[in-house]
């Protein structure tokens, strides 16, 4: 592991486009960050993590946040990703796996939380 990546830290596991529009804004804003893909697949279908310093990380969530927003206008503007529960399915309250990204039983998909 590289010294550059042992500083960083991880901001979002998403979707391709999440990560794509992410990536955007912290260019624009100046932000620092690595977007690499999570296993060995490396289509627009699978999952990818953006990385960002420790030491950008408060700017950085609140960027994903706004993007969060963007991408998903039906949220309450004071939704909080972190705060919520993801040990259950949100709409039929079916026990979730650790890192799943939807639900087993109903197909919710899940909108992961900063780490």
């Amino acid at each position: 592991m590289s010294e550059l990546e042992v500083e960083l830290q991880l901001l979002r596991t998403a979707s391709f486009d999440w990560t794509n529009a992410l990536a955007a804004r912290l260019e624009e804003e100046g932000v620092t960050h690595r977007v690499t893909p999570v296993g060995e697949k490396r289509s627009t279908d699978g999952m990818w993590a953006v990385f960002v310093p420790f030491t950008e990380l408060p700017l950085a969530r609140e960027i994903d946040r706004e993007v969060m927003l963007e991408l998903f206008p039906d949220l309450p503007e004071d939704y909080d990703p972190a705060a919520t529960d993801m040990s259950t399915c949100p709409a039929c309250q079916t026990p979730a796996a650790e890192g799943a990204t939807s639900c087993a039983e109903c197909g919710l998909a899940f909108i992961d939380g900063p780490e």
